[in-house]
């Protein structure tokens, strides 16, 4: 009966060790009610012993009445509850070895739980605390004893942040005003089960992301400013491009009319070099004010029935006598599935061409410049058209570190102060924006001493009357 008694006292403690959800709902109670099991064990034992040992004094008593015997005739029953003793000894410090291991992991985890900068905490279902480390304490300015069975500090958030793809896992950000000021922590929620699937507890930890939250701060007002900057320089440029080219214009129309007056030779080469001068002054600040519309978003395209081939011819008519005083050939070869007239900005769309052919007359010493044009069906739309441009020339070429740097602002092939070439450096980067802002993209293959091709694609709607 009391072996009996014994295994199930064994039993009972072992089911308790072996329940890991056991042991962290009974909390610093696990450990009182294992060791009144082990106790109890040792209790028994104990009254075991002292039970066998009177026994043994009764038999021994009895057996000075009779004859002395023999150690082979000795009743076997004492050797057999020997062995039961020895096991049941055997057995009891196999338990007390192994509650003190417990002890020793249990102290382990809590002391890499307690060494953590962290807050790390469990609570149940309905929010009440079961337990809370050493961060944490500090962290709310309070002891163990007076937050655990108090509400979750963490649970009233509105701030959440996708994080972990496991549905068990939930990942927000709380703002906390401290005596020191206002803390961001990051909480981190797994949820515990038992072994039937059940909630029985939340774990969550937190992270200080304070200074995180800070520097995003400090870059979203740095970010503004520099906008804000950004904005003020594009305005400034305009007014300023603006302002200027009005004068700027007058004295090109008076040098226009002073050289239709009675001039000596000498004196009608000084106002060709201020009709030049100015020309040229003007064109850099229509550059300067284009690049700055678009710099700040103010650019607006028309939408206009033209036709791709007049525009194409404007173009070229317009450097024709340039390319004569060169000797250079200009030609152009239009695809006949381009349509007789499209919806677009032709305004914009010459002024790209006009930059690219320019470029290619003024690089080009001999040979030829030649506009293709073609164009192709958007994928999209069935009226959307996309008209594709390639501008070739026989010109000086480009190297691949020079092609790199070409669509960037303020940027030439040639950055030298001896350059032959001028140029504001600005022409393709308003190609290169104005043909984005156009639904299409500009690119170009080249090598030098061979010449260069410009392809630029801009998209189109097909008109009306729109035939091919």
């Amino acid at each position: 009966m009391i072996l009996a008694l014994v295994v199930s006292l064994i039993a009972a403690f072992a089911a308790i060790i072996l329940q890991d959800d056991l042991r962290d709902k009974l909390g610093t109670n696990y450990y009182l009610i294992s060791l009144s099991f082990i106790g109890c064990v040792l209790l028994v034992l104990s009254g075991y012993l002292w039970d066998y040992s009177v026994l043994t004094r009764i038999k021994a008593l009895g057996s000075q009445a009779k004859a002395v015997q023999t150690s082979a005739d000795v009743d076997p029953e004492p050797a057999g509850d020997d062995v039961g003793h020895d096991e049941i000894i055997g057995l009891a410090r196999q338990i007390e070895r192994m509650a003190r291991s417990l002890q020793k992991v249990e102290a382990s985890y809590r002391g890499i739980v307690e060494d953590q900068f962290d807050l790390i905490c469990r609570y149940r279902p309905d929010g009440t605390l079961t337990f809370v480390n050493g961060a944490y304490c500090r962290f709310y300015g309070r002891k163990r004893t007076e937050l655990i069975g108090q509400p979750f500090a963490g649970i009233a958030t509105s701030s959440k942040v996708p994080w972990h793809s496991d549905p068990a896992v939930q990942t927000y950000e709380q703002e906390t005003k401290t005596a020191t000021g206002t803390t961001w922590l990051q909480w981190i929620v797994r949820e515990i089960h038992d072994q039937e699937r059940r909630i029985v507890e939340y774990q969550a930890v937190a992270h200080d992301i304070t200074a995180r939250k800070l520097a995003e701060v400090a870059l979203l007002r740095a970010k503004d400013a520099a906008e804000a900057a950004n904005r003020a320089k594009g305005e400034f440029r305009a007014i300023v491009s603006h302002e200027i080219r009005n004068p700027i214009s007058g004295v090109i129309g008076f040098a226009n009319i002073l050289g239709d007056t009675h001039l000596s030779e000498e004196q009608k080469e000084y106002v060709n070099l201020i009709r030049k001068s100015g020309d040229s002054l003007l064109f850099l600040i229509n550059d300067i004010l284009d690049f700055s519309k678009i710099e700040a978003g103010k650019i607006d395209l028309e939408n206009e029935p033209y036709s791709p081939r007049t525009c194409v011819q404007e173009v070229v008519s317009f450097f024709a006598p340039k390319a004569a005083a060169s000797r250079l050939t200009l030609e152009t070869k239009v695809a006949p599935d381009v349509p007789a007239s499209v919806v677009g900005d032709v305004y914009r769309l010459r002024q790209i061409l006009i930059n690219l052919v320019g470029n290619a007359v003024k690089f080009t010493r001999t040979g030829s410049v030649t506009i293709h044009l073609d164009a192709v069906p958007a994928d999209d739309s069935p009226t959307g058209l996309l008209l594709r441009f390639t501008v070739v020339d026989t010109g000086i070429g480009l190297r691949a570190d020079q092609v790199e740097r070409l669509f960037k602002p303020f940027s030439q092939a040639d950055s030298s102060t001896t350059r032959k070439y001028g140029g504001t450096g600005l022409g393709l980067i308003i190609c290169k924006r104005l043909t984005e802002l156009m639904g299409g993209t500009i690119w170009v293959e080249s090598a030098p001493g061979v010449g260069s091709k410009f392809f630029f694609i801009v998209r189109a709607q097909r008109s009306a009357d729109g035939a091919v």
